[in-house]
């Protein structure tokens, strides 16, 4: 079964390189402020709402997972589709890295819970979805990482493209 601990901790080291170019640090007068490029933000919440689309309405994961859970999958991509249009209204600008932990907190809630979900099911679903949910997985730590939320450990089983890759395979 796959861990979502293990996924972050496995993924986060080869996302930091791009993720940290996407947020710059200025001072002025004393005061220091931080910044996210919400461009490189968005290319990466689109992965994971594409993701989590493909797997919420992929036939083979609805007819393993019951109505319950499927419900449950619905409602965590309902929360990512909203902050992806978040992120997106903002996309030509920079935010404040309060504001990007504030979609980093409501994304890796809703995503886990997606993951929860599908992990619990993983050794009976194809394993084309089980790469769609890794690199989901995946995907969280470039996040954390572009905000400065990570402190990295272990070596990544993928890497940030490579994950965008396989989601845009698609199932």
């Amino acid at each position: 079964m796959l861990s979502r601990r293990n996924l972050l901790r496995s993924s986060a080291l080869g996302l930091t390189g791009a993720a940290l170019a996407a947020c710059t640090t200025t001072t002025t007068g004393g005061n220091t402020t931080y910044t996210v490029n919400t461009a490189k933000l968005l290319s990466i919440v689109t992965s994971i709402e594409s993701g989590l689309t493909e797997l919420a309405t992929s036939a083979d994961v609805a007819s393993v997972i019951g109505t319950a859970n499927a419900t449950k999958l619905a409602a965590a991509l309902q929360t990512v589709a909203k902050v992806t249009g978040e992120v997106a209204a903002t996309a030509a600008s920079t935010v404040s890295v309060t504001v990007a932990k504030n979609w980093l907190n409501t994304l890796e809630s809703a995503v886990s819970a997606a993951l929860v979900v599908l992990n619990g099911f993983s050794p009976l679903l194809p394993a084309a979805v089980n790469s769609v949910v890794i690199a989901v997985g995946t995907l969280l730590p470039a996040i954390e990482a572009l905000i400065g939320a990570v402190s990295l450990r272990a070596t990544p089983t993928m890497t940030q493209a490579q994950a965008q890759a396989v989601i845009a395979a698609g199932l």
